[in-house]
């Protein structure tokens, strides 16, 4: 062993002692203090949890409701108008009537009504639905985008958790080692070095499960934003396997996607809104009308006093109409490009997540059919051999190594076929696993 190795030794083992007189010295575990969460062990219990108290996603469905608010009254007339004007009281011989003559005025009522050319009105409330539609579309791919967030963690977590158990179960078979090796240095028939690297190995895997530790602080940490809660809470450790529901073909899952998922969804509903607004300026075209219904005591003959009149708006063009309706047209041709750009963009994001999928289970396969039970023979025969006083111990140090690896790989291979499920499942609109159903 190298001076740096020497070092780099000592000073793990210091610090490792260090953490553990310190948490002793004080009373508590490192986690002790933090709160400890309720969460059942359950992803649908989980996932119901965020949909409920996640802030961002609540945010979002206020917006929907408060757009289908205005959708109701899109097509509402404007407001009346009401003018009111006086005239000094010198003009005429008399004021004509009783207020008038009271107040030394003559007065000119006026009430104006506008009402849009026929067809306006129904365009606005299309438009604004149309709006609500997008936006509930938007919300609707925010929560998917949740869920799927949340099944991948979900797996993060429940890989850090199981590959923590596998760390502790080779910490024990170390120390197993260990007593083997120390005995055997003990009568002579074992080297002082056999030790020394049964110890560098038990520091290795020390280490190793430092580093899961922090990964599952940040997992939970992340978990726990979703829940819109504190990060120090602690959450329950996830039981069993990763539950995955079956993977229907190619052909199905592209129908899926093209038919729900809410990203078209959401491009279709302003494509939409495209095509009514360039309606709408094509309505411009005609005038909107105003009724106006006045009272005017400029007139002494009270025949003449009542007015009603209709006024037009003249739609001359002026340039100004034309290059609307011209910019309409570029908006809702461009939005139907967007659409198609889109629906590539998502089959060629389908295409990926089979591919992590099959990858996935190919390594699941392999490691359970052939490298997992070849991992565990070896290890099995090179430790009778070595604990029956003969063997390699380099050799045997390696097959503990190489069953550590190949089961954490196990592990993380099923979160990676969870997690490209997850994916799948937000590409095809949440169809691979309906909210309430755990398969």
């Amino acid at each position: 062993m190298c001076s740096i190795q020497r070092a780099w030794l000592y000073r793990t083992r210091l610090s490792l002692i260090f953490s553990l007189t310190f948490f002793l010295a004080i009373g508590v575990s490192p986690t002790m203090a933090a709160e400890i969460s309720d969460l059942p062990l359950d992803i649908d219990a989980l996932i119901a949890a965020i949909l409920i108290r996640n802030s961002g996603l609540e945010s979002q469905r206020l917006r929907v409701a408060a757009l289908e608010e205005l959708a109701s009254s899109a097509g509402a007339l404007d407001d009346p108008q009401v003018s009111y004007a006086i005239a000094p009281a010198s003009f005429g011989d008399s004021i004509p009537s009783n207020l008038g003559n009271a107040l030394g005025v003559r007065q000119n009522i006026q009430l104006s009504q506008s009402i849009p050319w026929p067809g306006k009105r129904a365009l606005r409330s299309e438009k604004m639905a149309a709006r609500a539609e997008a936006t509930q579309h938007s919300y609707l791919g925010s929560r998917l985008e949740l869920v799927a967030e949340a099944r991948s963690l979900w797996a993060q977590w429940w890989y850090v958790n199981s590959a923590i158990l596998t760390n502790q179960e080779h910490q024990r078979l170390s120390s197993d080692l260990r007593s083997v090796a120390e005995t055997r240095y003990a009568t002579g028939t074992g080297l002082q070095q056999e030790v020394l690297q049964i110890q560098t190995h038990a520091v290795q895997l020390q280490h190793q499960h430092i580093v899961l530790e922090q990964e599952q602080r940040r997992v939970q940490s992340h978990i726990n934003y979703l829940l819109s809660q504190s990060s120090s809470v602690t959450l329950n450790r996830p039981l069993g396997q990763l539950a995955m529901p079956e993977l229907p073909e190619r052909a199905r899952l592209e129908q899926w996607l093209l038919e729900t998922h809410p990203a078209l969804s959401e491009l279709k509903a302003q494509s939409n809104v495209a095509l009514l607004n360039r309606r709408l300026t094509e309505k411009d075209d005609y005038p909107d009308l105003q009724i106006n219904v006045g009272y005017n005591e400029l007139w002494n003959e009270s025949d003449l006093r009542l007015q009603v009149g209709v006024s037009l708006s003249i739609p001359l063009d002026f340039g100004k109409r034309s290059t609307r309706k011209a910019a309409a047209q570029f908006e809702y041709h461009s939005a139907l490009m967007v659409i198609q750009d889109k629906r590539s963009e998502l089959l060629s994001e389908l295409e990926a997540q089979l591919s992590n999928f099959d990858q996935a289970a190919h390594g699941i396969h392999l490691i359970e059919t052939e490298l997992l039970p070849s991992s565990e023979q070896t290890l099995s025969a090179v430790q009778a051999n070595y604990e029956g006083g003969g063997g390699n111990f380099y050799a045997l140090i390696d097959a503990q190594e190489q069953l550590l690896d190949m089961q954490l790989l196990l592990s993380n291979s099923y979160a990676e076929q969870f997690i490209a499920l997850a994916e799948l499942n937000k590409l095809t609109g949440g169809q691979l696993w309906p909210l309430g159903a755990t398969k």
